[in-house]
C-alpha cells in the first residue's frame, strides 16, 4: 500500500524550512568573508604562512614545535644567520666590535655548544641596548653579532604590538617570547626601542600600559631561565626609556659619530672592492667629512660611483660593452665633491623646511 503524497501544508513547510538553512548558510558565509576584507592581519597572515613555509627547513624546529598563527606572523621579520652581516664589514669600530665579541659572541657560543664552564656568571647578557646618533651602524653590529653567533635574527617591528583587534596585542606579545625559544639561538633586535618602551605616564593609553606590563613580565622570565636568546635594543633617545626597560638592558654600548679616524676607516671598507686610483687619499677625505656618520659616508661614495660612471652608462647598455669602465678609477677628488654636494642638499633642506 503506497504512501499518501504530502499536503501542500507540509511541502510549503519543508520549502520554508530549505529556505532559511540556505539564507543562514549564505549569511555566515557573506559575514565570515566581510570580517575576513575588514581584519587588516588578512593579508599578512597569508604571507606569514607562505614566509613560514621557506623557513621552516632552515629553522630546524623539533617535529612538536609547529608555530601559531601568531608566531607565524612574527616568523616574516626572520633574518637568517647567512644573511647577515660580516663584523669585517663594519669600519671604525674595532674596539666596540672586539668587546663584543669577547662579552657576547663567545659566552653564546660556549652556551650552545657542549662546553661547560665552571661559573654560574659566564653567560652572554640577556639585553644589550645600543645607543648613539641615527645612521652609526647599531643595526649592522646587531646583524654581525647574529651571524658570527651563528643566530637567527628577528628584526621585530615592535609598533606591530600596537594591533586594533581586541586581544591581539596580548597574544603576539606572548607569541614573541614563544617563538624565541623555538628558534634559539635568536636575537632580537628592537630599533627605536623607545617609540614603545619609553618611560611610563599617567597619559599612557589603557591597551598601551597593558601592552608594557605584558611585555616587561614576559621578559622577566625569560631572563631568568637559561636559553640563548638576547635582546638588543637601539636608541638615539636613550634617555626616553623606561627605567624597568634599562634596568633590563645591562650591557650598555655607546655607538657614537665616527672622529676623522674611524671616518678613514669606514672609507676604507666602503671602497675595497672599488677600482680607485693608487694614490687615493683616505686622509684628506676623512678630513673633509668631519661631522658625517658612517650612513652618510655610504651615500657620498654611492653618488660619487654614480657620478663617475655617468658618462659611460649609456654607451654600456647601448653597447653591451664592459670595456668601456676598465679605465674608471674614482679618485678621493670624486668623493669630496659629492660630500659638498651632499652638505648643500641638507643645507637647502633645512631651509625650506623653516620656510
Amino acid at each position: 500500500m503506497g504512501m499518501d503524497p504530502p499536503s501542500d501544508k507540509v511541502l510549503s513547510a519543508i520549502i520554508k524550512s530549505v529556505a532559511t538553512l540556505l539564507s543562514a548558510g549564505i549569511a555566515c558565509y557573506v559575514t565570515l568573508k566581510v570580517v575576513t576584507l575588514l581584519d587588516p592581519n588578512h593579508e599578512r597572515k597569508k604571507e606569514a604562512k607562505k614566509r613560514m613555509e621557506e623557513l621552516k627547513s632552515f629553522l630546524k624546529l623539533k617535529p612538536r614545535e609547529e608555530l601559531n598563527e601568531h608566531e607565524l606572523r612574527l616568523a616574516t621579520q626572520i633574518v637568517l644567520p647567512e644573511s647577515g652581516v660580516d663584523m669585517e664589514d663594519i669600519g671604525g669600530c674595532a674596539d666596540l666590535l672586539a668587546q663584543i665579541e669577547d662579552d657576547v659572541i663567545f659566552p653564546l657560543l660556549i652556551q650552545a655548544s657542549n662546553i661547560t664552564i665552571p661559573s654560574a656568571y659566564y653567560g652572554p647578557p640577556k639585553g644589550i641596548l645600543l645607543h648613539g646618533p641615527p645612521g652609526c651602524g647599531k643595526t649592522l653590529i646587531a646583524r654581525a653579532i647574529a651571524k658570527k653567533a651563528k643566530a637567527n635574527f628577528l628584526n621585530f617591528d615592535i609598533s606591530i604590538l600596537n594591533d586594533m583587534w581586541y586581544g591581539e596585542t596580548s597574544k603576539l606579545t606572548k607569541a614573541l617570547f614563544t617563538l624565541c625559544q623555538k628558534i634559539q639561538p635568536c636575537i632580537v633586535f628592537i630599533d627605536e626601542i623607545d617609540s614603545v618602551l619609553r618611560f611610563r605616564s599617567r597619559n599612557d593609553h589603557e591597551a598601551t600600559a597593558v601592552m608594557k606590563t605584558q611585555f616587561m613580565a614576559l621578559w622577566d622570565g625569560f631572563a631568568q631561565s637559561v636559553n640563548s636568546v638576547i635582546i638588543i635594543g637601539a636608541t638615539n633617545r636613550p634617555e626616553d626609556l623606561d627605567s624597568a626597560v634599562l634596568r633590563r638592558l645591562p650591557f650598555r654600548l655607546n655607538v657614537p659619530k665616527p672622529d676623522v679616524i674611524k671616518r678613514e676607516e669606514i672609507l676604507k671598507v666602503l671602497l675595497k672592492n672599488e677600482n680607485i686610483i693608487d694614490d687615493f687619499d683616505y686622509k684628506k677625505v676623512a678630513t673633509s667629512t668631519d661631522g658625517m656618520s658612517g650612513s652618510d659616508l655610504k651615500e657620498i661614495v654611492r653618488h660619487a660611483c654614480l657620478a663617475k660612471y655617468r658618462d659611460v652608462a649609456k654607451n654600456l647598455v647601448e653597447r653591451n660593452d664592459g670595456q668601456l669602465v676598465n679605465n674608471i678609477n674614482i679618485s678621493h677628488d670624486d668623493i669630496i665633491l659629492s660630500a659638498q654636494h651632499f652638505v648643500e642638499n641638507g643645507k637647502n633642506l633645512k631651509r625650506k623646511s623653516n620656510q
